[in-house]
């Protein structure tokens, strides 16, 4: 293959320059030898039984002669002058594949990056116009910022984007700051979820929680739902949106899968020992 560097007009040529396009369309970014690849990974809505696939989560994933590299591994190579233009990259990377994700009126989740500086924003604004030029509507994106940052939410509104609250690590949702930067979507990361189904005690916390949060007319996401112990949790306290490997693992943009309905039912074998948490 050939690299066929993709002209991304308006973006600074220090960005644009970095991603390329394959023969088929499919964009990545090059730093060095590695080679950073766009994945998505369906979000499914629950709703009466129903998983049902509304939206991907798009992440940039390091390859280095065609294997997948840990993100923290590459970054540690990476120069400290290179790092903002580097996450700057790695940013546009999902958008720049919207019209590759496959499957027709879902939307594309993707995480905001401190570490690429004020010129992401800029990044966003321009490829927010130019997928809108092209029929893909703003509100089509769900932005994922850390909690606190009211003035980068409101930036995102104003573009028309959806703005979705990550919580991280031991992490515990704060309802006020979710108010304050009026998100619409509460999103638990691996780790914090893995909180939640650590014990019984800390377990029974979580559907309170989930209430509190669509009480306020926002949405809850969890990722991590890569067993049926956790998908049970999951479904046990109301949470609205799921992502996981045991619901349909990462793949690399351009890749199909299942864009029906799926039974919840069809995940749930009884073949693990649920702990019941709720009562």
């Amino acid at each position: 293959m050939t690299d066929g560097f993709f002209g991304f007009g308006a973006l600074p040529q220090a960005v644009a320059g970095k991603i390329v396009a394959d023969e088929v369309g499919l964009e990545y970014g090059i730093h060095g030898d590695y080679r950073l690849r766009c994945t998505v990974q369906p979000i499914f809505r629950h709703e009466d039984g129903q998983l049902t696939p509304i939206a991907v989560s798009g992440q940039t994933v390091p390859y280095l002669r065609n294997v997948p590299v840990a993100l923290s591994e590459f970054l540690a190579g990476v120069a400290a002058e290179d790092r903002g233009l580097v996450a700057r990259v790695c940013a546009v990377l999902p958008l720049a594949n919207v019209h590759n994700i496959g499957v027709d009126d879902v939307s594309l989740m993707f995480r905001h990056d401190a570490a690429a500086g004020t010129g992401a924003v800029e990044d966003l604004r321009f490829m927010v116009e130019r997928l809108g030029g092209e029929g893909f509507e703003p509100s089509r994106l769900i932005c994922e910022v850390p909690g606190g940052d009211h003035a980068l939410a409101a930036e995102l509104k104003a573009l028309g984007l959806h703005v979705a609250l990550g919580v991280y690590g031991a992490g515990l949702p704060d309802v006020d700051v979710v108010k304050r930067m009026d998100a619409d979507i509460v999103r638990l990361d691996r780790g914090s979820f893995e909180r939640f189904c650590a014990d019984v005690a800390t377990g029974r916390l979580l559907r309170p929680v989930v209430s509190e949060l669509k009480a306020q007319g926002v949405l809850v996401l969890v990722e991590g739902i890569d067993s049926e112990s956790r998908l049970e949790i999951a479904l046990a306290a109301g949470i609205d949106l799921l992502q996981g490997d045991l619901l349909e693992p990462a793949m690399l943009v351009g890749s199909l899968f299942e864009e029906q309905p799926r039974e919840a039912a069809d995940f749930r074998h009884g073949d693990c020992v649920v702990i019941p948490l709720f009562g």
